[in-house]
């Protein structure tokens, strides 16, 4: 989970590379290894098949899946077992896919696409063989469009409005083509957050929390600054420190806390980045706004388990 992959080319694993008497037990393990933790039923397993293909889009992975008829449980054991929480836009390409979420049942036909939160369980039935693509989010990094995700799980995205723009966008990406975009990886992976975060804006963004999504917007822009305060972002949309105060906390949140959640995201993306292998410690300390290289390094161990300099270490031996 949350390992760095190559950028410019997929990677993918096949049941055609196993004994078919252990395709189920080997499907099972480099789902949960490569994209989820997950309990996989399948019958009859001898004839079970199935194939991952990943990519990284920045922070985001892309996965295509292809399997035979499962059932596919996400339980509390498996998201004990999960170190960075993150959200699955999905959408069907194949089959039938029917999930079921927070009291919610959702089916999709071909080209519709869900949100799935992987920090909530959720139950998921393929009754055929059934093809996907999924789109892997880290939840501090897409709250950065969507304040509140979970808000939008389990909910229909089709063609209307933004959903439409949504749903073809995600199906442009290709297995055989999504190395060669006209964009570099991690823009591709934002464009696809601004649609979800339109799509869903109808439903789900009164007037205050589009207002905490500029402002998110303009603390993303500036996080090199280590004076950013409530003051100066307050001044430059117009509106009172008091209005900026009440926008954060109509997100359940402050802008102390996201201002720290977006600076310590950068720092992750940073140093999981093999092209910023190069850059000192306390330089992306610095690039992400703050100050004091151990203040950053304190809260980045808080954060993600690890000191920085172990993190990088792991992400880039991953990638090689």
């Amino acid at each position: 989970m949350g390992e760095w992959l190559d950028t410019e080319r997929p990677h993918s694993w096949s049941t055609q590379d196993v004994d078919p008497r252990s395709a189920l037990a080997y499907w099972v393990e480099t789902v949960c290894d490569r994209f989820l933790e997950l309990d996989i039923q399948a019958a009859p397993r001898r004839l079970f098949s199935a194939r991952l293909d990943q990519v990284q889009l920045g922070p985001t992975t892309l996965n295509f899946l292809e399997a035979g008829s499962q059932r596919v449980r996400r339980t509390a054991a498996r998201i004990a077992r999960t170190r960075y929480p993150g959200f699955i836009l999905m959408q069907l390409r194949a089959g039938q896919l029917a999930l079921r979420q927070q009291g919610r049942e959702v089916h999709l036909r071909s080209g519709e696409c869900v949100l799935i939160n992987g920090s909530e369980p959720y139950d998921l039935e393929c009754p055929q063989v059934t093809s996907a693509a999924a789109l892997r989010m880290p939840e501090d990094w897409l709250r950065q469009w969507l304040p509140r995700p979970q808000d939008c799980t389990a909910r229909l995205i089709c063609g209307s409005d933004w959903g439409a723009a949504l749903c073809a966008a995600v199906g442009s990406l290709r297995r055989d083509t999504c190395t060669k975009l006209a964009l570099p990886p991690t823009v591709v992976g934002e464009q696809i957050a601004a649609l979800l975060a339109l799509a869903m804006g109808s439903q789900t963004m009164p007037e205050s929390q589009g207002l905490l999504a500029s402002l998110i917007q303009t603390l993303r822009e500036q996080l090199e600054n280590p004076d950013l305060s409530p003051t100066a972002v307050a001044a430059a949309h117009g509106i009172s420190k008091r209005t900026l105060h009440y926008a954060f906390a109509s997100g359940h949140t402050t802008f102390a806390e996201r201002l720290m959640q977006l600076r310590l995201s950068r720092a992750r993306e940073m140093l999981q980045d093999p092209s910023s292998a190069e850059l000192a410690i306390e330089d992306v300390a610095a690039r992400c706004g703050f100050g004091d290289p151990s203040h950053f390094a304190r809260r980045f161990r808080q954060q993600f388990g690890q000191p920085p300099l172990q993190f990088r270490r792991a992400a880039l031996r991953a990638h090689h």
